[in-house]
């Protein structure tokens, strides 16, 4: 039975969606633990799942190193996140619009189209593109395995939807992407 710790999981959904039949601890503030504040909880863990949580951080480097004192050679540090350079972003910044997953004020969302302006704001401190986000990775001593693009789950036209769909297989044009890694 493959062993997931879901840091920043909320109820562990995603966990179980991705690893059926896992064995599932979830690490979350709504459960009394705050990552900011303290490290992760050691184990013998197969996979440390991050789902859309390292562009919430403040110190993504401090992060990675807690991620780091939890695992051993065989564990997959899978991380996923949105795409700063998704292929809808690229076409914004060419209008001067700001790009979706980025915001600019704690309080108020702006510069984007669409009515996005009128999202709820998602306290995204640091967006990555595929990239810099290996980079990031390879820094702290991390083998990239593998770099998969993800379709986004944003409501929108059918087109949009079908050309969201098909860029998905360009993790560097994906509305989101997944890293997975493994200690180097």
């Amino acid at each position: 039975m493959v062993r997931v710790m879901d840091i920043g999981g909320n109820d562990g959904h995603r966990a179980l969606w991705e690893y059926p039949g896992c064995s599932l601890t979830v690490v979350d503030a709504k459960y009394g633990w705050d990552i900011t504040e303290k490290d992760l909880p050691t184990g013998k863990w197969d996979v440390l799942l991050v789902n859309h949580l390292i562009e919430h951080l403040d110190d993504p480097d401090q992060f990675l190193r807690s991620c780091k004192k939890v695992m051993t050679k065989l564990t997959v540090l899978d991380i996923s996140t949105p795409n700063l350079c998704a292929w809808f972003n690229r076409i914004l910044f060419l209008f001067g619009w700001v790009p979706h997953s980025y915001e600019l004020s704690y309080e108020h969302n702006l510069g984007k189209p669409f009515g996005w302006n009128k999202e709820a704001i998602g306290g995204h401190l640091r967006i990555f593109s595929v990239r810099t986000l290996t980079q990031l990775l390879e820094k702290h001593g991390f083998k990239v395995l593998s770099v998969n693009g993800d379709k986004s789950t944003y409501r929108c036209f059918f087109l949009i939807r079908w050309v969201d769909r098909l860029l998905s297989c360009v993790p560097s044009m994906a509305s989101t992407f997944r890293v997975k890694c493994v200690l180097d």
